[in-house]
């Protein structure tokens, strides 16, 4: 009985030790969101050619599956972007039908942080994604990425993406 009233002590205090180093990460380590899609923090490179307007999405194919999303800054004034997560775009697929067959962010998590990003005038916001291993037919699909900021407008771009 003795040796049974030990062993309930011991495993008790590993169990409260366990529990208590629960909590004791760093604040500043980096989570990542998810591994198979490479997501580049936002460039601001000065665009040489200014066209008074909006803010104008762009994709285009970097190789294979990777594609870069970009939102150039073509008005007259600084934009800041507000978001209620760490998820700063999004993009789906969609078959010949319409129909959407592949969506980032139903396989992906998200810090819920607030957070902005500001795009002065003629500077442009750029992220890499590439689409991951998905068990698709062959053909062609509809790729369409877009910002995901608080308020409206998410200069939704779309393109061709081939499955070979």
């Amino acid at each position: 009985m003795n040796n049974k009233f030990w062993l309930s002590i011991i495993l008790l205090l590993l169990a409260t030790f366990s529990l208590a180093a629960c909590g004791t990460e760093k604040e500043d380590s980096v989570i990542p969101e998810n591994p198979a899609t490479e997501q580049s923090e936002p460039e601001k490179e000065p665009i040489d050619e200014i066209t008074k307007g909006a803010m104008e999405p762009a994709i285009e194919q970097v190789d294979d599956n990777t594609y870069r999303y970009t939102l150039v800054n073509q008005t007259e004034q600084p934009h800041t972007f507000e978001f209620t997560s760490s998820q700063r775009y999004d993009f789906s697929l969609a078959n010949e039908k319409g129909e959407q067959v592949f969506l980032f962010s139903s396989v992906s998590t998200y810090l819920q942080v607030l957070g902005d990003i500001s795009v002065d005038q003629g500077d442009k916001l750029t992220y890499d994604f590439a689409i991951p291993s998905l068990d698709l037919e062959p053909g062609t699909y509809k790729l369409t990425a877009w910002l995901t900021p608080k308020e409206s407008g998410n200069f939704e771009v779309s393109m061709e993406h081939l499955v070979k």
